[in-house]
């Protein structure tokens, strides 16, 4: 299974963000493992802001929503 990850240094709430797009059939036990990546890989980590200390991934949002089969994309000029 595989999930899309975009990182926002500051979110709504002015801190950062993590955004996971994940399948709907995703068990939580899956979710569990990608939540553990995500809070441990530091490139999301560099991505963020933030620095692989225990206090600073506190600080980091994550917002899992389902990843949509025919997503759709437009270029506005």
């Amino acid at each position: 299974m595989t999930a899309e990850v975009r990182v926002t240094k500051k979110g709504a709430g002015a801190q950062p963000v993590a955004h996971i797009s994940v399948d709907p059939k995703i068990s939580a036990a899956q979710l569990a493992g990608l939540i553990q990546k995500v809070t441990t890989d530091k490139r999301v980590l560099t991505a963020a802001g933030l620095k692989a200390c225990l206090g600073c991934k506190s600080g980091l949002d994550i917002n899992i929503i389902d990843r949509f089969s025919d997503p759709l994309q437009f270029d506005i000029q």
